[in-house]
């Protein structure tokens, strides 16, 4: 009998840990429960926050692509604009636009396309200052002056082929060289004219140099013809040697030998 309690009293002992133990476990379980739910709440939260930020970024990534966008729509619509309208100014808007793009393939697509306009803008003013050359060196082969010499020169210089340049240059210094020889023909010419015009003026100055001494000999001779009239007592005497009175009528021999004068 004794046994049975004892063995009734170890069995109720025992039953009353298990109980504790379970206690113990369900409180356990309670408080991981609460701090799972706790971690949940946590990770909701953070979640939450994360949309919340993610949104934001999503917002300005949209902001991004649509500023980028529209950095290669004007890219784009510059380029199609050099392409119809072929202009330096059309050419430098392109080029800035190409390089504001950050895309590299499509910043080399614009590239490629740009550079093929560029070419043939650079064609077509070569052409243009080929055709000015052209012009300014016509004009100075057909008005041969020092003035169209450095305009032609000028219009030559802005020509890139070379072989045209010195074509061009050949053209030009033909000219110079036919300029050069009017000049030096009139260099001379106006040399000569300027001797002639010298020996003029002398043979002028001894004409008058002789005129004057003839006139003085002339005006010495007739106050010696005055004085001798005097000296022969109103007789003259003409060129032939004959005596004249002063009334101008012939003297006699006999006149003049009164007069003491030689026949």
């Amino acid at each position: 009998m004794l046994v049975l309690l004892i063995g009734s009293f170890s069995a109720q002992g025992s039953q009353h840990n298990d109980i504790t133990q379970a206690e113990s476990k369900i409180e356990q379980l309670n408080k991981d429960i609460n701090q799972k739910q706790d971690d949940l709440k946590d990770s909701q939260n953070q979640l939450s926050d994360f949309k919340k930020e993610n949104a934001k970024y999503i917002e300005i990534g949209k902001k991004e692509y649509q500023k980028v966008k529209a950095i290669e729509d004007e890219a784009l619509a510059a380029v199609a604009k050099l392409e119809n309208e072929q202009t330096q100014a059309n050419l430098d808007a392109a080029t800035n636009k190409m390089n504001a793009v950050t895309d590299s393939k499509l910043k080399e697509k614009l590239q490629k396309r740009i550079t093929t306009v560029k070419t043939a803008i650079e064609a077509k003013k070569q052409q243009e200052a080929i055709n000015a050359a052209e012009t300014a060196v016509k004009k100075l082969e057909s008005d041969q002056k020092r003035e169209n010499v450095d305009d032609a020169k000028n219009m030559v210089n802005a020509v890139a082929d070379s072989a045209k340049k010195e074509a061009f240059n050949n053209r030009i210094n033909a000219v110079v060289s036919a300029i050069d020889a009017k000049e030096a023909e009139a260099a001379r010419q106006a040399e000569e004219a300027r001797k002639s015009e010298e020996a003029r003026q002398a043979q002028e100055q001894a004409a008058a140099e002789a005129a004057r001494q003839a006139q003085e000999q002339a005006a010495a001779a007739a106050q010696q013809a005055q004085q001798q009239e005097q000296a022969a007592g109103g007789y003259k005497r003409d060129y032939r040697g004959r005596w004249h009175r002063s009334n101008g009528q012939y003297a006699s021999k006999v006149e003049i030998a009164a007069a003491g004068l030689p026949w």
